[in-house]
């Protein structure tokens, strides 16, 4: 409720117990700017007096859904609610409390009286609220941004620490922020997994060599021909060949050793590159 007295009246202002109940129900609407402004919140002044960092201005604060005064003072860990009572001497003159006064200060009570003061945060005004919620994005705008987003997340969704490879074509110095060389596939080559190939089908392991040495199984199907001398069929009669006393003498014949069992490079055209990885915080 609103309420608008008109005690500048002549004939006397009927100032009863009810009229005072209304306007106290009438201030106490003020505390509902305590519950927009949150518990443990600071609405104005509380600021750090000039030329200091351990003492701050009074002002006015918001403690469980109460808007309430602060002492303001010297810094320390807790602040809590003190009240105070003014007795007043009533029409039957009996001493009574009429008023309590509640304000907020720095120091120590029994909780739940008792609130840290670096948990306390000042509001921003309506006007830099205002200012700062022009330069932000509006629901539009940041539908379309939060769309191409995912769509980045989708196409980059491989890309992960221990997931993707990449040729880098530049010195190991110039890597950039958030990649490092993949040292796992320093010197190798990279083939698709099949699993039907026995040679590919075992996933994340390594093989091969980058030399080879041939055994004779490698070596192609040949024949070596020896030319020899042998008697000559139509002499066979002379020299004692058919039934004389001389008689065949076999003898081995090898050629010159050939080879030397070196392995040699099997290696086809290259240019040596670095492979980076994601190396993402």
């Amino acid at each position: 409720m609103k309420l608008n007295i008109e005690f500048l009246q002549t004939g006397g202002v009927p100032l009863t117990n009810n009229l005072m109940a209304q306007i106290v129900d009438s201030i106490k609407l003020y505390d509902a700017i305590g519950d927009l402004a949150g518990h443990m919140t600071i609405i104005s002044g509380c600021d750090f007096v000039s030329g200091s960092t351990t003492t701050v201005n009074s002002g006015v604060v918001a403690i469980n859904g109460e808007i309430l005064v602060f002492e303001g003072g010297l810094i320390d860990t807790n602040v809590f609610i003190h009240e105070s009572q003014v007795y007043k001497t009533f029409q039957d003159q009996t001493s009574k409390v009429l008023v309590k006064i509640k304000t907020v200060k720095f120091g120590n009570a029994v909780a739940p009286n008792l609130f840290p003061w670096t948990e306390f945060v000042k509001l921003q005004t309506i006007k830099s609220l205002q200012a700062s919620l022009a330069g932000k994005a509006d629901k539009i705008t940041l539908e379309a941004l939060e769309k191409r987003v995912k769509k980045v997340e989708f196409k980059t969704a491989p890309i992960e620490n221990g997931g993707v490879a990449f040729i880098f074509r530049k010195p190991a110095s110039e890597i950039p922020l958030g990649w490092k060389e993949c040292t796992d596939l320093s010197g190798k080559t990279v083939f698709g997994y099949n699993q039907f190939d026995p040679d590919f089908s075992s996933f994340g392991l390594s093989f091969g060599s980058k030399t080879v040495t041939l055994s004779k199984n490698n070596l192609p199907k040949f024949k070596v021909r020896t030319s020899i001398l042998q008697p000559y069929g139509g002499n066979q009669g002379l020299g004692g060949f058919d039934g004389g006393g001389n008689q065949w003498n076999w003898k081995n014949i090898e050629s010159e050793q050939v080879g030397n069992d070196e392995a040699f490079k099997i290696l086809p055209p290259y240019e040596i590159v670095i492979f980076i990885e994601p190396n993402f915080q």
